[in-house]
């Protein structure tokens, strides 16, 4: 049997880098290797629309078809930022005491949980010895859930390092995409993002261990 899990998001940038995330929480916090088999999936489901209004069309359209047909997942998360309250409002309404619908609210933008590991955001940029001096980053308050603009921070590390042929600019899936395969599929510091982003992604974290852990109970398999 296999556990498949559903990704709604608001953009490709979500996409990119919540499927890494999700393979190390099964791993680290739910204590079973996922994927097991070739079955196990992290699946984007489609939306029309984009953004979080798509967001809202499509959770309301699955919950409908649930109330028909099984569909095959067994968990449905759903991410969206904390500028969207009354679509979250909506959605909250919408999958209720659902238990296999996770709602994960990134704060400002999922950028944030990417700077909230720093362990891999240094070593990505190549600035694991020190950063220029008088970059957001560098500044020692510096708290990820805290910056207004995680894009922005990331912009900057971009243009500052010598490592990139290109900036981050508004959103890069591309240079998400390469920091996701070569940091976060096997390494992502998933305690040092929550201590970064208590708020956002540590709750997000706990949702999803109870929901990787009912699924692996429901399948009834060793791991």
């Amino acid at each position: 049997m296999s556990t498949k899990v559903a990704i709604i998001c608001e953009g490709p940038i979500d996409h990119v880098l919540l499927a890494p995330l999700l393979a190390r929480i099964a791993q680290e916090k739910a204590r079973f290797r996922w994927p097991v088999v070739t079955d196990d999936t992290a699946e984007i489901l489609p939306i029309r629309k984009r953004g979080f209004g798509g967001v809202l069309v499509k959770v309301r359209a699955l919950v409908q078809l649930l109330s028909r047909e099984p569909l095959g997942y067994d968990v449905f998360v759903i991410l969206l930022d904390r500028r969207t309250r009354a679509v979250q409002a909506e959605v909250r309404r919408l999958i209720g005491r659902k238990q296999r619908f996770v709602l994960g609210i990134a704060i400002e933008e999922i950028e944030a949980w990417w700077l909230g590991d720093r362990t891999n955001t240094l070593a990505w940029t190549g600035y694991t010895s020190g950063l220029p001096s008088g970059c957001r980053y560098a500044d020692p308050k510096y708290h990820a859930e805290g910056d207004g603009e995680p894009k922005k921070t990331l912009n900057e590390l971009t243009e500052l390092s010598d490592r990139f042929e290109r900036v981050y600019g508004e959103g890069d899936a591309e240079l998400a995409r390469q920091f996701a395969e070569d940091h976060w599929e096997h390494n992502a510091r998933l305690d040092e993002i929550a201590s970064q982003c208590s708020g956002g992604f540590g709750r997000f974290q706990r949702d999803m261990t109870n929901a990787f852990r009912g699924a692996k109970a429901r399948a009834g398999r060793l791991f």
